[in-house]
């Protein structure tokens, strides 16, 4: 079945300058440049999960850690890639604005169009050249991932614990992406036929329509914990995600082969006695996740959960949980929730934790893995 997508429809207004006067099919025929008018609305209530509001079970302060889905973009950017008489792309032009619409000029012809938002402190884009496809990734926390450079979430921030990663060289750190969207929309002819556009308000309107869908991909992580009995308190040194993609090409939507582990917060539900975690990343490396042959042709990594889990006696240890096959079900995101016995995972007997503790979700000596039980429908 074909995930569903967030929906959003973008609205493209081709205004063109000039006298009212002028008749308006007589002035549509001369090859001037035009006024664009963008204007985009992103549904956020439609998900990754048609189902996912039932399926989290786990209590999100909103309020306090922010929104469980995707918010709304607050400015966006356009490239405009405007292609020779061979049709090949020619030039390159890029526009930013701050919310949804904006006005700018755009010349008669075919043009390529890609429209991101550009809203975030952590995502960053680059292109070889200038009519290259362009790409989003986040920077890598620790190139090395020695000891000496410590990964902190916020929690840890203000907790004053540090958070390190031992050095390993198959995997780096990345930072989480913030909420990415994109649409790439080709060979997009902007004529000077009357009869192709609408007259409205004084003005001959041009309405392309779309779908501008997330680019990186929600996971909720919900661990329910069984026979806890107050032992399990927290999670001070927060979680991560191994083998997930390092970027995306924001032409094809095919996400980067290489791999990074992504560090999440995790939180305490005490009333249900669960851990959950909101993580946004670039999805399944190595293919289009819109595509089910895509992913289904992707190259298999392994993806683990690592978690720090915090005791009521002030021990803490790492908790390691192969999520494999729950990730690649959700090419697009959705809810993964767990089990784990508290019993397999006990407190030591020692306060202050257990020697070489805190977070290390990249170690090689990983904690011994724990049996686990996937909740499903």
């Amino acid at each position: 079945m074909t995930p569903r997508r967030l929906i959003s429809l973008v609205s493209l207004g081709v205004l063109f300058l000039g006298s009212c006067s002028i008749e308006p099919p007589l002035y549509l025929r001369r090859p001037v440049a035009t006024r664009l008018v963008l204007s985009t609305h992103v549904n956020v209530d439609i998900m990754w999960q048609l189902d996912w509001q039932a399926k989290w079970q786990f209590n999100w302060n909103a309020s306090a850690l922010g929104p469980v889905g995707y918010p709304q973009p607050a400015g966006m950017r356009l490239h405009i890639y405007t292609q020779n008489a061979e049709g090949v792309p020619a030039m390159h032009t890029v526009h930013n604005f701050v919310g949804t619409s904006a006005t700018m000029d755009v010349f008669v012809g075919k043009h390529n169009l890609l429209f991101h938002n550009n809203d975030s402190e952590t995502l960053l884009f680059t292109a070889d050249d200038e009519l290259s496809p362009v790409h989003s990734y986040t920077r890598i926390i620790s190139s090395g991932l020695r000891t000496s450079n410590p990964v902190q979430t916020t929690a840890q921030k203000m907790s004053g614990v540090p958070t390190k990663a031992d050095e390993i060289e198959e995997e780096p750190v990345a930072l989480m992406p913030d909420a990415l969207y994109a649409l790439y929309d080709e060979n997009r002819l902007i004529t000077d036929n009357p009869d192709d556009y609408v007259y409205e308000d004084g003005r001959y309107v041009l309405k392309i329509t779309g779908d501008l869908t997330p680019a990186t991909y929600i996971y909720l992580i919900q661990v329910k914990l069984l026979n806890n009995g107050g032992r399990v308190v927290g999670s001070g040194g927060g979680a991560a995600l191994t083998g997930m993609s390092a970027g995306v090409n924001l032409w094809t939507r095919e996400t980067h082969a290489q791999t990074v582990s992504v560090p999440m917060d995790m939180y305490m539900d005490r009333a249900q006695d669960m851990l959950g975690a909101r993580l946004l990343s670039f999805g399944l490396p190595g293919c289009n996740p819109y595509d089910e042959e895509s992913v289904a042709a992707a190259p298999r990594k392994e993806h683990f959960l690592v978690m720090n889990v915090s005791y009521s006696n002030g021990s803490w240890r790492n908790v390691r949980v192969d999520i494999t096959d729950e990730v690649r079900a959700l090419p697009l995101g959705g809810v993964i929730t767990l089990e784990i016995d508290v019993d397999d995972i006990p407190p030591d007997s020692s306060p202050g934790g257990i020697p070489g503790g805190g977070f290390q979700a990249l170690v090689s000596d990983w904690e011994e893995q724990i049996g686990i039980t996937t909740i499903s429908d």
